[in-house]
């Protein structure tokens, strides 16, 4: 399905569905200009993501081949058909570190840093395996790798009429990247901001402060002059800016406050215990018996959470030996 969501410049909505994913759907946004045109992410590299991104593409008159690809960041649902896009014709741009993190992560020993993060914090090696099973960075990758344009915080992309300006917001990945039309006053959010739901913040191998990093640049959002702005995932309208950075700010803050509350009544659990006492929306699942894969967003959002609380020298980490391997603890006071 395709919309037409602004005249000038022209910008189409290709909605793409992600079937089976919490996230619903990807909001594909394509802009034409001067005879060039420009696609905004792409969908999982799977027959359902593919069919409606080429559906919609041939509605406009577009194709792979013969057009630009902007990629928000190394999540498979935004760069899954990027492949696609290679030719003379065409340019895919990209952050420069998070194109290098994506070639990382088909090396498994990449893979193995992330599982030996969350084995310290407790979590069983059986769900990590089963986890994986449907991670969707493995499950729907693409299947060949691809050359980029690499980008950098403040590259300007010129297509037809109209200059991007990418800009580094680190949080939800480490080198997300929103698209800014400063002369049209129109910013592409990727998954910085979404309107129904909250991005999800994770600890990555390499990465220090995730969560800081995201709330400084939650903020910083707010520092330019926007008079639309489009999230990736589900609905495009109903909120402001300012409101949603209050709001998200505001979710946080709960699940911080939520996680001091545990570590006064549980002291010394280990991460995987904390995140298992946490409110999850585990869609009438409890925490034993929800799919493993959601379990593993939720440990690294708990991560990601624990991290900041030391930071702020809220909690203290300490270690306790469980079956002969080295599991970190928290609690509130420092223990050393």
């Amino acid at each position: 399905m395709v919309e037409l969501l602004h005249e000038n410049p022209e910008i189409y909505r290709i909605d793409i569905p992600l079937k089976g994913n919490a996230l619903k759907n990807l909001n594909c946004y394509v802009l034409k200009s001067r005879g060039e045109s420009v696609v905004i992410d792409t969908g999982f590299n799977n027959p359902d993501c593919k069919d409606a991104l080429d559906a919609g593409l041939a509605e406009l008159g577009i194709s792979m081949n013969h057009t630009n690809l902007l990629i928000t960041h190394l999540h498979t649902d935004h760069c899954g058909l990027a492949p696609g896009f290679r030719s003379k014709d065409s340019k895919i741009y990209m952050s420069k570190l998070e194109h290098e993190l994506i070639r990382k992560w088909k090396h498994r020993k990449y893979r193995w840093e992330m599982d030996a993060i969350f084995r310290q914090e407790g979590f069983p090696q059986e769900a990590l395996v089963e986890a994986a099973k449907r991670n969707p960075m493995i499950v729907y990758a693409a299947d060949t790798d691809y050359d980029v344009v690499p980008l950098r915080d403040g590259d300007k992309i010129e297509i037809g009429d109209l200059t991007f300006t990418a800009l580094a917001m680190p949080g939800h990945t480490p080198e997300h990247m929103c698209y800014y039309l400063e002369k049209e006053k129109i910013m592409f959010l990727g998954d910085h901001i979404l309107y129904d739901i909250t991005p999800n913040i994770t600890v990555w191998p390499g990465v220090k402060h995730s969560l800081s990093t995201y709330l400084i640049n939650l903020h910083r959002m707010l520092t330019y002059d926007i008079e639309i702005a489009y999230p990736a995932h589900r609905g495009i309208q109903g909120k402001t800016l300012p409101q949603r950075v209050e709001e998200i700010t505001e979710h946080h803050s709960r699940r911080l406050n939520e996680i001091l509350q545990v570590l006064r009544e549980h002291p010394g659990s280990s991460g995987y215990e904390v995140a298992s006492r946490l409110t999850w929306s585990l869609h009438g699942e409890s925490w034993d018996t929800a799919p493993k894969r959601q379990i593993w967003f939720a440990m690294g959002e708990t991560m990601a959470h624990l991290e900041y609380l030391m930071e702020m020298e809220k909690i203290f980490r300490g270690n306790k030996l469980v079956n002969g391997q080295r599991i970190h603890t928290y609690f509130l006071e420092n223990k050393l």
